[in-house]
């Protein structure tokens, strides 16, 4: 249970420090329940000896994944995070409308 208790701290780590790096605040509580409640899941998959490196290795692929969804961000600094398109931007101020018509 060590390798699923690693993923479920370092799936942890990167919620939060995505939260940090794009709002400049803690992650919202229901984002730390999803990640955890993700991690549960597994963690009953993997109670069952032959589905335990099934449930291990899908664990460390949400990370690996939510990790390369960050990455090109971390590594070359150019760019931001992706942010909710009909949210504020960067000066505060609510994104335009625009209208098809």
């Amino acid at each position: 249970m060590g390798g699923m208790v690693a993923a479920w701290a370092v799936g942890e780590g990167i919620v939060i420090w995505r939260a940090w790096k794009v709002r400049k605040a803690p992650p919202m509580p229901g984002q730390l329940l999803a990640t955890s409640a993700l991690f549960i899941l597994l963690a009953l998959l993997a109670e069952s000896d032959r589905a335990r490196p099934l449930a291990v290795t899908l664990a460390w692929g949400f990370d690996l994944a939510a990790f390369l969804n960050i990455a090109p961000a971390v590594i070359t600094g150019a760019g931001k995070l992706k942010t909710s398109p009909t949210g504020p931007d960067a000066s505060g101020k609510p994104a335009p409308k625009v209208s098809t018509a």
